[in-house]
């Protein structure tokens, strides 16, 4: 790998700003605050009679559940296509350790600018997040933040760009929330529930989980090479991604297992 044979010599064509990532971050939070105060007000006017109906007959703690599933998705959408390409392009490179464009600066830039707002969100409303959403907002922005300081960069950014291809899982899961308050009938609740789980045990564990591993082991044997603080901070981000997708994978199986596979109790099925 060109990383191992000598950072300190690598030239790439293009050379990463601090001042654009900042700018832009700061421009794509500002973008996510807007639609989410005008959420309301989109759903209402742009998606029809019956999405206006449900909405509207929802309380206060279950719109703004509603609210933040539209932020996600528009994050999902807009960061996956430079996620794709940026992991496309390092691959093509050689290091998926080491490498810089204008793509992987998108996706710091739109997931940054989601994070701030994803923080604001959780700061003013921990309850309702929960704890694990919590942990993966402050996990995001830190790790966005800490890879792009000048020292050792551009090392651990494609990572970035790689792990959020895991946001794919997003799009189906706020699919299904959305379907299930307008229409829990729908044959397309089904269809969306099971794209979730599908690509969450693809994207998240079943790929995700020995990656984490394979992450810190590359890690590892770049010891002398990368800054030892960005490596610190790496492995602790990979350990808590581990964790987290490992938490959520067991609840999602769980869930499977209660719904469609447990056997029925013998009682039961006497009574029946």
């Amino acid at each position: 790998m060109s990383s191992i044979n000598g950072i300190d010599n690598i030239k790439f064509d293009y050379e990463f700003s601090n001042t654009l990532y900042y700018r832009n971050s700061i421009f794509f939070s500002i973008v996510f605050f807007i639609a989410y105060n005008k959420s309301s007000y989109i759903t209402e006017n742009f998606f029809g009679g019956a999405v206006k109906k449900a909405y509207t007959t929802l309380t206060e703690k279950k719109r703004l559940e509603w609210d933040q599933r539209v932020i996600s998705m528009i994050h999902a959408l807009l960061v996956l296509p430079f996620c794709i390409i940026s992991a496309i392009e390092s691959l093509k490179y050689g290091d998926i350790f080491y490498f810089q464009n204008d793509s992987l600066l998108m996706v710091l830039s739109i997931s940054s600018g989601y994070f701030i707002w994803d923080l604001t969100v959780c700061y003013k409303d921990p309850k309702l997040v929960g704890t694990p959403m919590i942990i993966h907002a402050i996990m995001g922005l830190s790790s966005n933040i800490y890879v792009s300081l000048p020292h050792g960069r551009p090392c651990f950014i494609p990572i970035v760009a790689i792990l959020l291809i895991t946001e794919i899982s997003t799009i189906p899961l706020n699919l299904k929330g959305f379907i299930q308050i307008v229409n829990p009938k729908s044959k397309y609740y089904n269809w969306t529930l099971g794209a979730f789980v599908v690509s969450f045990l693809i994207s998240r564990c079943i790929i995700g989980l020995p990656f984490n591993i394979y992450l810190v082991y590359g890690c590892i044997k770049r010891w002398s090479v990368f800054p030892m603080d960005k490596s610190l901070v790496f492995i602790t981000e990979c350990a808590i991604q581990f964790f987290l997708n490992s938490y959520w994978g067991f609840l999602l199986v769980k869930k499977l297992y209660q719904t469609y596979l447990k056997p029925t109790p013998y009682h039961k099925k006497n009574l029946n």
